[in-house]
């Protein structure tokens, strides 16, 4: 019997912030920015970098990892998610793949979170409500 691995689902949440693509660039960069919803992000940023995220999430701690698969300031931030909840193998099939992009517009910054390869329609759903929330506290809606 094979391994289980994750399919092509996956899901987007993009929001408008009234600030510059920097403002919101330094502040997705911060290791502990509010926006990522009490995560702490510890990684230096270069393609290729590890990167780890840990936190609480539902009254339990945990620690995730991954790679920083491209970095293009103030545009692009792309890497890499494994979760050891999601009880597949750490193999690169399994790791989600994530890009935050910045783009200007006339009064601030589009920010736009894609998210593939989400191992089922229901955790992306939920992906899609875990970024949705991020966003909002990025824009100061929340």
């Amino acid at each position: 019997m094979s391994e289980p691995t994750l399919t092509e689902h996956s899901t987007t949440a993009e929001i408008h912030v009234a600030r510059p693509p920097q403002v919101v660039w330094a502040e997705l960069m911060h290791p502990s920015a509010r926006w990522m919803l009490g995560m702490n992000v510890e990684t230096d940023f270069l393609p290729g970098s590890r990167v780890t995220f840990e936190g609480h999430y539902m009254g339990r701690e945990f620690a995730d990892w991954g790679t920083v698969v491209a970095v293009e300031r103030p545009r692009l931030l792309h890497f890499t998610h494994f979760s050891p909840t999601m009880g597949l193998p750490d193999v690169p099939e399994n790791y989600h793949d994530i890009a935050i992009t910045l783009e200007p517009d006339d009064s601030g910054t589009r920010v736009r979170v894609v998210e593939r390869n989400i191992e089922t329609a229901e955790r992306a759903e939920r992906a899609h409500a875990l970024w949705s929330k991020a966003l909002s506290t990025l824009a100061g809606h929340d």
